[in-house]
């Protein structure tokens, strides 16, 4: 006969006045999630590209409109940018998978309660496995920017330098904190719908903020707000990593842990907010 899977019984008593006991949980419930997490992973990635005709290459398709139209801009000087190290259009492009690599982070662990709202309701799958499917999808999308930016610095001859290595935990970090960030977020984005208006205009501010497309000018406003902006740093440190540009390097490395302090917060934090968020799904 089958095994039936263990029941777990829910009740008023806060689970946090036993936090050892919680946190012994969390990690059983973690070691046993890879399996349901390799399933949903493939689940959602056969859903995402089932009805798509041009599939992976949309992945693609942001990096090329951007190169071009920074190119654009730059021969009829509708954008403004002086020439640093490397060209505008690989600026562009390199800031955008950056950025990209954080939305995607927000929005990919922000809606682990909402994408997988039946399942929640049906079955006991640990709240462990939705989060690792979502973050090994994230995974998998920046190997493809990854791949993307090699691709770049063939085209526009950018030459890395020795710590190019490093840059990919710079990548990692601007991952791992926007995940953290999506985490702390989906109990409240699951139950109020003022966070999904919100992450409408999200990358528009972000972009602005950040330096993303262009370089700007040292000592005008945007630069200044781009020098306050912690992931500036990271973006920036990243860069220099990668091919030699101006910026301190610390900030790609630092950027890991705390990402990961983040993601931890945010795990436990879901894990204690699954039965409140399941309630008002029903």
């Amino acid at each position: 006969m089958p095994q039936k899977s263990p029941s777990v019984v829910y009740h008023a008593d806060s689970r946090l006045k036993h936090p050892a006991e919680f946190v012994k949980s969390a990690l059983r419930d973690a070691a046993k999630s890879l399996p349901a997490a390799r399933r949903l992973f493939i689940r959602n990635l056969a859903t995402q590209y089932r009805h798509s005709s041009l599939g992976l290459a949309w992945a693609f398709i942001p990096v090329i409109i951007t190169a071009v139209a920074i190119s654009i801009g730059q021969k009829t000087q509708i954008i403004s940018t002086h020439r640093g190290d490397v060209p505008p259009p690989f600026y562009g492009v390199f800031g955008l998978a950056m950025a990209q690599t954080f939305v995607d982070g927000v929005n990919g662990l922000r809606m682990v309660f909402d994408k997988h709202a039946m399942i929640l309701k049906r079955n006991r799958v640990p709240t462990e496995g939705l989060i690792a499917a979502a973050f090994i999808d994230l995974l998998f999308g920046l190997f493809i920017r990854l791949t993307m930016i090699t691709l770049v610095c063939m085209v526009f001859k950018v030459k890395p330098v020795a710590t190019f290595p490093i840059a990919i935990v710079g990548f990692l970090g601007i991952l791992l904190s926007g995940a953290g960030l999506g985490l702390m977020l989906a109990p409240f984005s699951s139950l109020k719908r003022d966070i999904d208006s919100v992450m409408n205009y999200f990358p528009w501010i972000l972009f602005a903020i950040t330096p993303v497309f262009v370089k700007t000018t040292p000592g005008t406003t945007v630069a200044l707000i781009h020098q306050w902006n912690p992931l500036g740093y990271v973006m920036n440190s990243t860069r220099s990593l990668m091919y030699g540009a101006p910026g301190p390097r610390w900030a790609a490395v630092i950027a890991v842990p705390v990402g990961l302090a983040l993601i931890t917060f945010g795990w436990l934090s879901c894990r204690f907010c699954r039965p409140y968020v399941v309630e008002r799904m029903l």
